[in-house]
This record gives C-alpha cells, structure tokens and sequence, in this order.
C-alpha cells in the first residue's frame, strides 16, 4: 500500500466527510470560499471559481436561484431547498441546499445528496405500506394500547367485529372492550414481560350493540419508536371453536352415558345371573358335601366383586343425580366408590348448601373431580385422596382434589389429555383449572375455581348473546 506521506490520509478522511458542496457567497453572489466533495457535479471545480460571481462559472438561472436564496436567507432565516437534478452520464440524484445566514451580507450555501437517504425512506414506507395492508387484512382483531389501556390503533377487523369506526375506538380504552381483562394484567404484562413474548387471556368482546363474543386475547408489550411502552393485543373469536368444543364435550358425555348404561344393563345383568348360578352351585355341592363347594364359593365371590366393577364403572359413565343442588353428594358418592374398589383413604369435604348454578356446571366440576381422581390413582401412586367442595364469602365456588402422591414432574414437555380435557370443561362453564405439586416432597393439587360472575361469562361467550346491563351506556358514550 502507498504511504501517502505526512498528513495525506488525514486529508482524504476530511475530504470525504465534507458534504457535497459548501459555498461561502456575499448578497451579489461573489464566491468568498469553495469546498465540496462533488464540485463537478456543479460546475464549480474550475481552479479560479473562488473571487468570481456565480453567474461566471454557473447557468444564469443557477445563479438568480442561488442569489435568491442568499437573500431570502438574510432576511428572514435558513432557507431549505430540495431538488431532483439529472446529472453527467444520465444519474439522477436528490439534493438538499441549505442557506444559511451569516450576518447581513453573506451566507453558507451546504449542499448534500439525499439519495441514498430518500431511497432508504422510500423503502421504509414500502415496507411499512405493505406491514400495513397486512395487519388490515388480518382476520383477527389487532389493538395498540397504552400503559393505561387508551386505543392508540386499531386494524379494520377491530372495528368491524365490535362495530365502531376507527376514530370512535382510538376514544376507548381496551378495558371497556374486553370483559374479564383487568387494568393491572396490562401493568403486570409491562413489568414481566419482554418485548417479543405474549401471554394468552380468556375474554369476551363487547360489541356496540352490547352483544359479546367470546375471544382468545394474546397480549405482549412493546415500545414505539419513541421509547413509550405499548401493548400489542390480538383478539381471535373463538365462537365457532368454542361450539365445536362444547358439541364434542356433549357427544363424549352422552357416549360416556349409552356405555354407562351397556354396562349395567348388559354386562351388569348378565354377571348378576351368573352370580345367582354359581350361587346355587355352591348350594348343591355344600348339600352334597362335597369338596369343590369351597371352589364355587370362591367363584361366587369373584362374579359380586365383578359385579361391583361394572357397576362402579357404569357410574362413573353415567352418573345419577348430577344436577346444580346435588353436585356435593355426587362428589361424596365418588370417594365412597373409590374407598371400596381402591382401598384406600378418599374422603370428600363440603356441604350441600354449596351449589353450582346448573346441571351442566355440576357435570363439569364432576367430571373434573373424576379425571384428577383417576390421575391420582394412576399416575400419582397416591394412598390418600381429599375432595373439597367450598363456597367464599364473595360467591366464589371451589372444587378441590388433593393427594398424596408422588406429584407432576418438574418439567412436563407438555399436559396430557386428561389435564386439557379439565381446563377444556372448566373454561366451557366459565370457570378456571389450576395444577400444582402441594409440597417439594410430593402430592398434587387441582382447584377448579368458579367465580360469582362465571356463569355469566359462559353465557356470553354463546352465540347469539344479548346486551349485557352495561354495555348500552359504554355504546352510547362513543
């Protein structure tokens, strides 16, 4: 490589970093001093342009436009002036000329291409034209809120689905919107979570007319491009889903009860008979004294305790009596049946003042207390198993099922079927499914919990929801 001698390179760094022209000129357009990165793009690289007029080295119109500026500078402030300018070899390029005054009688005339810096901003804008189109072609609901919940955007499907127009929702906070979305999830989420991540929250959208529907809320912070945090909200309707849901639910319950019934009427009858011939057996070898009489004996009592099986099992498909008043007996009825065939300690607490609203929320928590039973029996090893049914001060149902087993692992890769099929009917009711380990040491806890308004959510989250009390006034407010 060449040395380019003392002070060489530092002259070529200083010459690239000037701009495209820098001109020193006094009110008659009298050139005091040149530099510039470009100055053949101008017409100004001739040796002796400095001490000369611009009229002598440039087109006259080049000159009264610059003359201009000098003038307009000094009597009123920087003077800004953009241009496309078709350059040597067919280039075109965009120029900025700034005018700037000094004194009363010359100003600095900076030059620089802005290019490569329009070409960015045009690109930017594309790309965020086409970000645009996207998010308004989206199916699902997209809202911008801030901290506070105050809309600061909203894509079409927003406003279409709950039936404002965009500037009547950018007046709204996403609280009113959402129903069982609080103010502090949104300072939680801020506080937590990192740009990027989401959270998913169960809700129901209020539309304008005060209708609702049920939507899947994937909610995650972000902040703008000026340092202001903001939460992203995705709001899918799972309506459809949510029917689909609730009509396989309904289809696995009444196969669960047509095999319930199978049981006790065929299978159950049908061991019931051979129960009473055995029995007679057993009669007629004891009367004949003979020895096998302790085999038929044994037959005998193998056949009941079959008997006793199917019967169990038909319960447990079909239980009897699982209605909104009945759910704690129902619930006693199932310890007691797991005490007989499992041997082992299953009590349950509660009382039968503590009821849920209707069948179908009794046959849910039923169904919920069964499968977290099971699971206990096969998974957990557990040799104690305690089922609670309480109601709280504020309304607040909980059904509980605790063992003493060796509890979930401490990472799960991912739940099994029993465990989504228990949130599945919770949430179908309106309710909500935890699961945690009780203790290091072991034991599982499961607690469906069923708030004062729960029942109400689940219905809302049907089709064809009417108004809700308050929903009429928050239309009228946009």
């Amino acid at each position: 490589m060449k040395d380019p001698g003392p002070g060489g390179g530092e002259d070529e760094t200083r010459r690239t970093m000037l701009p495209e022209l820098f001109l020193e000129l006094n009110t008659d357009g009298l050139i005091l001093a040149l530099r510039g990165r470009r100055l053949s793009d101008f017409g100004l690289d001739t040796p002796d342009a400095v001490g000369r007029n611009v009229s002598d080295v440039l087109t006259p119109s080049q000159a009264d436009a610059i003359r201009d500026c000098v003038q307009r500078a000094i009597q009123t402030d920087t003077v800004v002036f953009t241009e496309h300018l078709t350059m040597a070899g067919g280039r075109r390029r965009f120029w900025q000329a700034r005018t700037i005054p000094i004194g009363t009688d010359r100003a600095l005339r900076v030059v620089i291409d802005m290019t490569e810096q329009l070409r960015w901003a045009q690109t930017i804008e594309r790309s965020e034209n086409r970000f645009r189109q996207l998010v308004e072609q989206a199916v699902d609901g997209i809202f911008v809120c801030d901290e506070e919940g105050r809309l600061v955007d909203a894509n079409r499907q927003a406003c279409d689905s709950l039936g404002y127009s965009r500037e009547e929702m950018l007046r709204m906070n996403l609280i009113d919107l959402c129903h069982g979305l609080e103010m502090a999830t949104l300072w939680d989420l801020i506080d937590r979570l990192d740009p990027g991540q989401s959270e998913t929250h169960a809700a129901a959208h209020r539309r304008r007319d005060g209708s609702t529907f049920p939507v899947e809320l994937h909610l995650g912070p972000f902040w703008d491009n000026e340092g202001t945090p903001r939460i992203l909200a995705l709001a899918r309707d799972v309506t459809e889903r949510q029917r689909l849901e609730k009509a396989a639910l309904e289809g696995a319950e009444q196969e669960a009860r047509r095999i319930g019934r199978d049981l006790h009427d065929g299978l159950g009858q049908h061991l019931t008979g051979m129960a009473f011939l055995a029995k007679g057996l057993e009669r007629s070898l004891l009367d004949r004294g003979l020895p096998e009489a302790a085999e038929a004996k044994e037959i005998v009592k193998l056949v009941k305790e079959a008997v006793g099986h199917s019967r169990a099992l038909a319960h447990g498909l079909a239980p009897v009596g699982v209605h909104g008043t009945e759910l704690a007996p129902a619930l006693e009825n199932l310890a007691q049946r797991t005490r007989e065939v499992f041997h082992l300690d299953c009590e349950f607490e509660g009382d039968a003042a503590d009821r849920v609203p209707d069948d179908a929320t009794a046959t849910a928590f039923y169904r919920i207390a069964q499968e977290a039973t099971n699971n206990a029996l096969k998974h957990g090893n557990a040799s104690r198993i305690t089922l609670s049914l309480t109601t709280d001060e504020d309304g607040t149902l909980r059904l509980r099922i605790e063992d003493d087993g060796q509890g979930l692992p401490l990472s799960r890769p991912s739940e099994g079927l029993g465990l989504r099929l228990m949130k599945l009917r919770a949430e179908t009711v309106g309710a909500k499914t935890s699961i945690e380990n009780v203790s290091e040491e072991g034991g599982t806890r499961v607690e469906c919990v069923l708030p004062p308004d729960g029942r109400a959510r689940a219905r809302w989250s049907e089709l064809g929801s009417g108004p809700t009390p308050t929903a009429h006034a928050l239309g009228d407010e946009a």
